[in-house]
C-alpha cells in the first residue's frame, strides 16, 4: 500500500459561531426566548431587558374550551398560557377540551370514555377496535373512526396500539417520513442491537444516514403521556395567532409578554468616555454582542411571520374548517421565502399556531401530496386517507376488500398508491386487515 501527499483545493461551506447561535435563537420556544433573553441581561451590562406589561396567565385545559373550538374569548386574555393541570382527571380534561363536542354523538361519546379509561400509563390503548365495539355493543366502524379522531389529538401517539404505531405516527410530516417509517417498522431491534450495518444495506443508505435517522426517532416520545398527571406541569403556548374578521386576516406574533431588549443608555455614555482602551473594548465587545442578538430575535419575528403567511396563503380553507390540509412540504415554504427548509424546520420547531377552528402544531400542517392521474395537481395524505375509510366503510363485510383491491379503487379515484402505502394508511388510521374486518 504506497501513501501519498498532495494539495487539494476544494470550497466547503462552514457556519460561524453567530450563525450558529442565530438559529438557536430561531428554533426557540417563547418560553426559551425569555429565559434566554434575562439571562443577557444579566451577562451583559449594555442589555437593558423589559419585561412584558403583561404575563401570561397560566389557566387549565378545563377553561380553554374556546381556544380549541374557536369560540369566542375574552379580550382581556390576549396572550395565554395553556397548562395541562396537574391532577387524577388531566388526561380526561386533556382528551375532552381537544375535541368539538356539539359534533359527537352519544354513541361516539361512549366510545371516547371507554378509550379514555382503557389507556395504559404509556398513553398506548391495547385493546383493539373489535373488542371495544364488542364490549359496548356498537358496530366496529364506528370505534374505528373515533379511535381515527382520537389520534389526531395531542401528544402525538397518544392512543397508539403500541410503540411501532406511536414513532410512526410522531414522524408524520418530516423529511424523512418515508425512510423513518421503514426503520421504525423493520429495524427496531436493530436499533437496539446497534447493527447499524444491516440497516444500512436493507435501505440503501450510508452508515451515516443511518445514524441521522436513528437520533430523530431516539429523540421521539416513545411514552406519549409521560410528564402528564405528574407533579410537573406542562404548557401549550400559541406561538402564532390567527384571527379572521370581516373578512380579513390577522396574524400576530404571540410574544409581546416575553418583553424587549435595548441598550444601556448609561454604559453607552460610559463607553464613549472611557480613557482606559482595555475598558473601553470590553464595552465595545458587549455591544456588538447586544446588537446581535437584538438582529436575531427580530430576525426570528421576521421568518416565524413570514412562514406564517405562507402557509396561510396555502391553508386557509383548512384553517376555516372548509377543506382538508393541502399538500405543503417545507421545501415549498423555502424556495418562496428564499431560505433552506432547515431553517423552516428550526423555525417551527415545538411552535403552535392558534387558528379559527382550534390550536395546531406547526409541523402538523407539512404534508406530502399525491400526484393525481386526472392530471389536477396533487391530492394530499389526508384526503387518501378520508377517501380509504370511505372506501372500507361501504365495503361488503362478508368480503372486504384487500390492500390490493383498494389501492385498484384509490388509483381509479384519481389517487394513485401503491398496495405497500395503503397498508401503511390504514394501519395509521386503526384501519384492521382484511381478515380483521370480516363479518362472519
Amino acid at each position: 500500500m504506497e501513501i501519498k501527499t498532495g494539495i487539494s483545493l476544494q470550497t466547503k461551506q462552514q457556519l460561524s459561531q453567530l450563525q450558529v447561535e442565530s438559529l438557536n435563537i430561531l428554533a426557540m420556544s417563547m418560553m426559551e426566548l425569555k429565559d434566554f433573553l434575562q439571562n443577557e441581561e444579566i451577562e451583559n451590562p449594555l442589555v437593558e431587558y423589559t419585561s412584558g406589561k403583561e404575563e401570561a396567565a397560566p389557566i387549565t385545559y378545563k377553561e380553554t374550551e374556546r381556544f380549541y373550538n374557536g369560540t369566542d374569548r375574552d379580550e382581556r386574555r390576549e396572550n395565554e398560557l395553556y397548562e395541562i393541570e396537574d391532577s387524577e382527571k388531566s388526561l380526561e380534561d386533556l382528551v375532552n377540551t381537544q375535541l368539538q363536542w356539539e359534533q359527537i354523538g352519544e354513541t361516539e361519546r361512549k366510545i371516547v370514555d371507554f378509550c379514555i379509561q382503557s389507556l395504559e400509563q404509556s398513553g398506548y390503548l391495547m385493546i383493539p377496535p373489535k373488542d371495544i365495539a364488542k364490549d359496548l355493543g356498537v358496530a366496529e366502524e364506528q370505534v374505528e373512526e373515533v379511535l381515527s379522531m382520537l389520534k389526531e389529538l395531542e401528544p402525538q401517539g397518544l392512543f397508539a396500539s403500541g410503540l411501532e404505531e406511536c414513532l410512526l405516527m410522531q414522524v408524520r410530516g418530516m423529511d424523512e417520513e418515508e425512510l423513518l417509517s421503514d426503520i421504525i417498522r423493520n429495524h427496531l431491534q436493530d436499533i437496539a442491537e446497534g447493527k447499524i450495518s444491516t440497516i444500512s444495506r436493507g435501505l440503501k443508505i450510508s452508515s451515516a444516514e443511518v445514524r441521522k435517522l436513528i437520533h430523530v426517532i431516539k429523540n421521539l416520545n416513545p411514552r406519549p403521556l409521560n410528564g402528564i398527571g405528574g407533579e410537573k406541569a406542562q404548557y401549550i403556548l400559541p406561538d402564532v395567532i390567527l384571527e379572521f374578521q370581516d373578512g380579513q386576516w390577522n396574524i400576530e406574533l404571540n410574544d409581546k409578554w416575553t418583553g424587549n431588549l435595548q441598550v444601556s443608555d448609561f454604559y453607552i455614555h460610559m463607553m464613549e468616555t472611557a480613557q482606559d482602551e482595555e475598558l473601553k473594548s470590553y464595552f465595545e465587545n458587549k455591544l456588538r454582542r447586544a446588537r446581535f442578538i437584538m438582529n436575531a430575535v427580530e430576525q426570528r419575528r421576521t421568518t416565524i411571520l413570514g412562514i406564517t403567511r405562507e402557509i396561510l396563503k396555502r391553508q386557509e380553507d383548512y384553517f376555516l374548517g372548509k377543506g382538508q390540509l393541502k399538500p405543503m412540504t417545507l421545501e415549498d415554504i423555502g424556495d418562496v421565502l428564499e431560505i433552506h427548509k432547515s431553517t423552516v424546520s428550526r423555525a417551527i420547531r415545538d411552535k403552535y399556531l392558534r387558528v379559527p377552528s382550534g390550536c395546531v402544531l406547526f409541523r402538523s400542517l407539512f404534508t406530502t401530496g399525491i400526484v393525481s392521474s386526472d392530471g389536477n395537481g396533487d391530492v394530499s395524505r389526508n384526503t387518501v386517507k378520508t377517501k380509504l375509510k370511505e372506501l372500507v366503510a361501504a365495503e361488503d363485510k362478508k368480503k372486504p376488500w384487500s390492500d390490493e383491491q383498494l389501492a385498484g379503487l384509490l388509483q381509479d379515484a384519481g389517487m394513485p398508491i401503491s398496495r405497500r402505502t395503503v397498508a401503511k394508511y390504514r394501519m395509521e388510521l386503526g384501519i384492521g386487515g382484511v381478515f380483521q374486518r370480516k363479518d362472519g
